[in-house]
């Protein structure tokens, strides 16, 4: 960490990625220079880092900017690096390179257009601003004037398409000359163009970048070494197919693992130089839980907004940008997926194939594709790993890291639900729940009914094994709000086996429990007989077991639920746990279609 000498109440520098204002001004500072090691003691030509958006990329990247340039944004970069990480090891060794490097930097994380026109032309105003910040070649006596006019038609943005994609291999031509010696050339968010064409314009911005990036990192003589970032490595149909000497770093790798990200020990200390109270469990609970290969770190974006509002907790990186490709993906998803997602959503583990290179024209066909997509933009984390020689790809036993992204999942269920049912769903969606716990069975069943006729398919329902983890994992998806009140626990041992779905409630006040029983009834079932077994099945397994050792609880709800395509049926009753007594059993009229 470093501190400001001449003031004790730091800034906190949100939204800042310039690394010389960083310094310069009075922001709170966690020292990450010694990406600079690790990146220079590397023998890769080009350089990519991938990692989830908001996770100090375009920091750290203007670090290693204003570390290799002589200047940066026409500021001097001489004796920013003497008091920091990178000055003290190997006995300063890293500082002869400090300001001997022709630079260009450049980052796309603002190229989000609707339209490829618009894209082209937020490029075109991004390579005015990138040659204005080398405008000094204008008065080199090395360079012909030919190549100063042509400088100057970028500068003034007279060019087309094609000078757009030329723009950065032809600058470092001219800068490679003006120094002589080659040019790091450093790409931040390489890949937010793509992920912002995605569903518009895809093919023709795949095609565009790749062009622009063939031409400054491949078989350019210009070029000395190359970085990026960006949150994915997409390959294939992707701008990266024309690069066969790139390297690539993920959260499943080894290196760079502690330069994006706070650890814990970091994240102490931020809050002390802050003079900010820290609730370290609280804290930990919501914005901890990530992992870069064997380092569990927390979320930077999450922490900084958390330090600023003074330790207060609230959905900071999930309600910074709406994420629309994951949100359009899990909404899209298949009923596999979706019942891999409520396993998930039950704080468990679920082991998937993991390919660092993601693929965009498969992410609505291929499983790997979508897990990988939900690990590398940080909606997923990877508890281990392994590669798997046969497949090409990594086993990872995947969790959800935190409670952050855990709201947001539980978000994008209830608008998926709230959506079928129209204007007034979320009105119809409080009713749902309220009357579950309230014990309006009748009332929760023709809701249920309604969600089914609204938000499945009869197909997705077929056959009994897949149908009644289908009707299983679509219930319990509908009360993941719940969680909030209550401990919701599904396929857990009590009594003589296993229940369905079990709600504890969390509150002292609130004295009733409730156990729910699935069962899928075949073609040629009675309905009600098959509601009133799974009822018979709760008490003969004694499923309210686990209820009974919670004293504050009073009563049980006892629930078994028939589904049969989507004919849905109730068989219920509740029990006094202090007298013992059980009421009659009552029948749900349902609704048939």
């Amino acid at each position: 960490m470093r501190e400001h000498p001449s003031s004790r109440d730091k800034l906190i520098p949100i939204g800042v990625d310039n690394f010389n204002q960083l310094l310069r001004e009075n922001y709170v500072f966690c020292d990450k220079t010694l990406l600079i090691k690790e990146f220079m003691n590397k023998g890769d030509i080009v350089t990519l880092i991938a990692r989830p958006r908001r996770w100090g990329k375009t920091l750290n990247m203007s670090m290693l900017h204003h570390f290799l340039a002589e200047e940066a944004y026409g500021k001097k970069t001489k004796n920013l690096f003497d008091n920091l990480a990178i000055a003290s090891v190997d006995d300063g060794e890293y500082l002869k390179h400090q300001g001997q490097h022709p630079v260009i930097f450049v980052s796309f994380k603002d190229v989000k257009e609707n339209s490829f026109s618009e894209a082209i032309q937020k490029l075109k105003l991004l390579v005015r601003i990138l040659y204005r910040e080398h405008r000094v070649l204008l008065k080199s006596n090395k360079l012909a004037q030919d190549e100063k006019d042509i400088f100057k038609a970028y500068l003034e943005g007279n060019i087309g398409n094609t000078e757009v994609e030329d723009a950065i291999r032809y600058l470092s031509e001219l800068l490679s000359k003006q120094h002589e010696k080659g040019v790091y050339i450093i790409i931040d968010e390489y890949d937010t163009p793509l992920n912002s064409a995605y569903g518009k314009y895809l093919e023709d911005m795949t095609n565009f970048m790749r062009n622009m990036f063939s031409a400054a990192l491949k078989g350019n003589p210009a070029l000395k070494r190359g970085i990026m970032t960006g949150i994915l490595r997409v390959s294939k149909d992707s701008m990266l197919s024309g690069l066969n000497n790139l390297k690539t770093y993920t959260l499943l790798d080894d290196s760079y693992k502690q330069h994006f990200g706070f650890s814990e020990q970091e994240v102490i200390d931020l809050f002390r130089k802050k003079h900010c109270e820290l609730k370290l469990e609280d804290v930990r609970t919501w914005y901890n839980g990530y992992k870069a290969y064997d380092l569990v770190i927390y979320n930077p974006w999450s922490i900084i907004n958390c330090l600023a509002e003074q330790g207060k907790i609230e959905l900071y990186w999930t309600d910074s940008a709406r994420n629309n490709l994951v949100e359009d993906i899990i909404s899209k998803s298949t009923l596999g997926i979706k019942l891999q997602l409520e396993i998930l959503m039950q704080n468990k583990t679920i082991t998937m194939q993991v390919d660092k290179h993601v693929t965009f024209d498969t992410l609505m066909e291929s499983e790997t594709a979508l897990w990988s997509l939900l690990l590398f933009t940080g909606y997923l984390k990877a508890e281990s790993s392994f590669f798997d020689m046969n497949s090409g790809t990594y086993q990872c036993v995947l969790s959800v890291p935190n409670r952050e992204v855990f709201v947001l999942y539980q978000k994008y269920i209830i608008n998926w639900f709230t959506k079928k049912l129209g204007e007034d769903g979320s009105v119809k969606y409080d009713s749902f729940l309220k009357s579950l716990v309230n014990g309006d069975v009748e009332v929760f069943t023709d809701s249920l009914s309604d969600y089914l006729l609204e938000s499945a398919s009869v197909f997705d329902m077929g056959g009994e094994k897949k149908g009644e983890a289908f009707y299983h994992g679509f219930s319990l998806a509908l009360i993941v709000s719940l969680r909030e009140n209550y401990s919701i626990h599904s396929n857990r041992e009590s009594g003589l086996g296993r229940y369905d779905v079990l709600l504890i409630p969390k509150n002292v006040h609130t004295s009733k429990g409730v156990v729910l029983e699935f069962k899928y009834a075949k073609p040629n079932q009675d309905v009600v007989q098959v509601a009133k077994d799974a009822l018979e099945q709760i008490n003969e397994k004694q499923y309210i077991t686990e209820l009974k050792n919670h004293n504050n609880i009073k009563s049980v709800l006892k629930i078994g639920i028939a589904f049969s395509g989507k004919l849905t049926r109730s068989a219920y009753e509740t029990t006094d746990l202090v007298t013992g007594k059980t009421d009659d059993v009552q029948l749900s009229k349902g609704t048939a279609v």
